[in-house]
């Protein structure tokens, strides 16, 4: 039985150059544990902890984080729900709860949302830190109190109601 090289169907002069570059490997992969270079560290936990700052993290009454919620609420009424009312703004945006020991920094906000149908309902919000294009930007969730008819967030919005 001959090597792995010797019973592959490829030219002499690849199966040379194939043999040089394992050895060349090998040689180095040798010589760095014997001068006690560290082998490669996995990925740590908090990769993104330096880019997720919570100063700089969007607060609940941003108006960027108030228009991604208007914006995907609307869409998703218009697109899957068909319920006949849209949200025309948020009022009173205030945060509940800050979580930031975790990988994902986490905002949850109330607001009254102003629907079109003239009356006011309690809008659940999420902000995610670092959940955007890249790993850079932010996500954002969000409930309509007794509208979660399909119980994503529990029915009563339950899990966004920190």
């Amino acid at each position: 039985m001959g090597s792995l090289f010797s019973r592959l169907p490829v030219p002499t002069g690849l199966k040379r150059g194939l043999r040089q570059s394992v050895t060349a490997f090998s040689l180095a992969l040798v010589a760095s544990a014997s001068a006690g270079v560290a082998p490669l560290a996995p990925a740590r936990a908090g990769l993104l902890e330096p880019f997720i700052d919570l100063r700089t993290f969007p607060q609940c009454d941003d108006p960027k984080v108030l228009g991604k919620v208007i914006e995907k609420f609307n869409w998703a009424e218009a697109n899957t729900w068909h319920r006949g009312f849209t949200v025309a703004g948020l009022v009173h945006p205030h945060e509940r709860m800050t979580q930031s020991g975790y990988e994902i920094p986490r905002r949850y906000c109330r607001a009254q949302a102003a629907l079109s149908n003239g009356k006011h309902r309690r809008m659940f919000y999420l902000i995610e830190g670092g959940q955007g294009l890249a790993g850079t930007g932010f996500h954002v969730e969000f409930c309509l109190q007794n509208r979660d008819e399909w119980r994503v967030y529990n029915g009563a919005c339950r899990t966004l109601n920190w």
